[in-house]
């Protein structure tokens, strides 16, 4: 049986790893007023970085239609006897429903697993290459399902803010509350669960990095280590060298953030996915 394996940009997976593991990746869009461009083709990472802090107008992302979802499952359907669609958490973005009705509109007899990740970036990511990883391997549909699943159970994504003013911008939170946070010099710490759940705050970046890394290794059992940054990749080294001296052997997956989460987090967020091991006897 041979299973296919589709994401969208926002699991931040590089070009390398799409390409060795036959994952299908299917951009989201980003839109500056009128102009849309798509994540990845049209716009690269640092285009996108440059334009959010030179514009005046706040950019939204966009889910991708239901006809592009639609495209990429008649395509695959004529060479899979079944597909994987791993995707943003649905509080998050469009895309899972998008994704659900182009599966629904289709005359086609292949069958297709719709993954809602409840999560956004590498959280995603590792959720993709797990179901591909299965694929590969000449798992059917359900197994394959099963182990996407499995990794959303697992895994816990955790995200860092410099700043609150692009989260302002977005319309994540209000202007009183971005002053407020602003003259505090606050700087959130939050979990991707389904929705973004607020953890704890700092004052001050180095205080926020290792906030993040520590709440990110008080999960027990970590067996995979994703660390992404926006425009600071010294920062990701400087975790991953804090990752490497406390869990030695443990993989880690150095990642650059997209545009989804770089237009509310702007261009000094950073994040960290863990998975956890299976435990025994699942």
């Amino acid at each position: 049986m041979t299973v296919r394996v589709v994401t969208d940009s926002t699991s931040d997976l590089s070009p390398d790893v799409l390409e060795e593991l036959s994952i299908v990746c299917v951009p989201l869009s980003v839109l500056f007023g009128d102009k849309a461009y798509r994540d990845g083709v049209d716009l690269t990472t640092d285009q996108f970085f440059q334009k959010l802090v030179e514009s005046r107008v706040a950019p939204s992302t966009s889910q991708p239609s239901v006809g592009e979802f639609r495209q990429v499952y008649e395509r695959l359907a004529g060479e899979a006897d079944g597909i994987v669609s791993v995707h943003i958490g649905a509080e998050l973005s469009g895309t899972v429903a998008a994704a659900t009705l182009a599966r629904d509109s289709l005359s086609s007899r292949c069958p297709i697993e719709i993954i809602d990740t409840e999560t956004a970036s590498l959280g995603i990511g590792f959720t993709a290459i797990a179901a591909a990883r299965a694929a590969r391997a000449g798992a059917p549909l359900a197994d394959v399902a099963e182990a996407a699943r499995s990794v959303v159970r697992r895994q816990h994504t955790i995200c860092f803010l410099d700043t609150l003013e692009y989260a302002r911008r977005g319309g994540r939170i209000s202007r009183v509350e971005s002053i407020l946070g602003g003259l505090l010099h606050l700087k959130p710490i939050f979990i991707i669960q389904g929705v973004s759940l607020p953890l704890s705050r700092a004052r001050t970046r180095p205080a926020g990095l290792k906030r993040l890394f520590e709440t990110a290794m008080a999960y027990p059992n970590i067996v995979d280590v994703g660390i992404m940054h926006a425009t600071t990749p010294e920062d990701a080294e400087l975790i991953a060298g804090w990752t490497r001296e406390r869990l030695p052997g443990v993989p880690i997956r150095l990642a650059r953030l997209g545009p989804t989460l770089g237009t509310h987090g702007g261009p000094g967020v950073m994040a960290m996915t863990v998975v956890e091991g299976e435990k025994s006897g699942t």
